[in-house]
């Protein structure tokens, strides 16, 4: 009687101990590899799922931001006071240029575009002419700039790769 109860216990064991977590992991290896007819890869682990989806299944015609694009977005930066990214987007060498920037154009208040457009006497396309409603901290005027909308050039240089810095702001082309 007992011989039986311990056969009957240790097929118990075995079947337990062996034969059910092969079972599960067959189940949840045949679950992760399930596709549902698209190219994503899954794989499920007891706790997490992940999912990757090859490249090709993103766009790749993402266009870079215009030359316009990007001296409007300098002074969106400059006007909401985010100076540390507008000198981020300028071609300069050395951190104290980056600083002397920095000082420079916190020196506004705002900064708001009127109006923009190609210069017409540079003809590379790297130059803008830009009316700039400007208004100085604590009113003062200086730096080449009065209270009110100012009469700029802003130049741009081409890092390579289709990207572009701003090169500097100019009274003229």
């Amino acid at each position: 009687m007992f011989k039986n109860i311990f056969k009957g216990t240790l097929l118990y064991i075995v079947i337990s101990v062996f034969v059910v977590p092969i079972i599960i992991l067959l189940m949840v290896g045949n679950a992760s590899r399930k596709n549902n007819g698209n190219d994503n890869q899954t794989q499920t682990t007891g706790i997490l799922t992940l999912t990757t989806t090859p490249a090709s299944a993103f766009p790749q015609d993402v266009s870079l931001p215009s030359k316009e694009d990007i001296v409007k977005t300098f002074c969106n930066f400059v006007d909401e006071g985010q100076v540390s990214e507008a000198v981020g987007m300028m071609d300069i060498a050395n951190d104290s240029d980056k600083q002397l920037w920095g000082v420079y154009l916190n020196s506004f208040s705002s900064f708001n575009l009127v109006n923009i457009k190609k210069s017409a006497i540079d003809e590379s396309g790297y130059s803008f002419e830009v009316d700039v409603d400007a208004k100085l901290k604590n009113g003062n005027e200086g730096y080449g700039w009065v209270n009110g909308v100012n009469k700029k050039w802003i130049n741009l240089v081409d890092v390579g790769a289709g990207h572009y810095k701003i090169q500097g702001i100019a009274t003229g082309p």
